[in-house]
């Protein structure tokens, strides 16, 4: 009885000091708001530049079909009643032509600007995920989150200035 009572009293001393180390090993945790990283870097801007002057032939091209468009527009409307009907049937056909035209380049250069984008972007989150995680190694942070995934956290825990900082070239 002596040797169950002496096992059970080191049993809850050990315990103790076990919940006694956890309690005084706090986890340091931090978050960082993305949304702000994002609208503060100038890197998401020149993004927005490159991709500008990449599709600039593809943009001015469907610019140049719209305006055909309305040129022909406004020459079937202007013209419609001295037109003979075969004149008017072929300015329709050539009217539903270069609409068909330009909805496939608007649509195929639509997609291929959201991919491009895509993985620009991706490219880009990819660098401030890892900014945040040297930031959160060097403050000493154990966890950090999205500010999305926080209900509340103190201003003292909130990395997202250091990450906007080192980004940019500060620190």
């Amino acid at each position: 009885m002596k040797a169950l009572m002496k096992t059970t009293v080191a049993a809850a001393v050990l315990a103790t000091s076990m919940f006694a180390n956890a309690a005084e090993a706090q986890q340091k945790v931090g978050f960082v708001d993305m949304q702000t990283v994002l609208q503060q870097l100038p890197q998401v801007q020149e993004l927005s530049n490159r991709l500008q002057e990449e599709f600039s032939g593809r943009i001015s091209e469907l610019e140049k079909m719209r305006s055909d468009m309305q040129a022909l527009s406004e020459k079937a409307e202007r013209d419609a009643q001295i037109m003979s009907p075969s004149e008017r049937r072929d300015l329709q056909r050539e009217m539903e032509m270069l609409e068909t035209q330009y909805q496939m380049k608007a649509r195929a250069f639509q997609e291929d600007n959201e991919r491009r984008g895509n993985e620009e972007r991706n490219k880009l989150m990819r660098e401030v995920f890892q900014i945040a995680q040297q930031v959160a190694q060097a403050e000493g942070f154990d966890l950090v989150l999205n500010s999305q995934s926080v209900l509340y956290a103190g201003e003292s825990l909130n990395l997202t200035d250091e990450v906007v900082a080192k980004m940019t070239g500060g620190n």
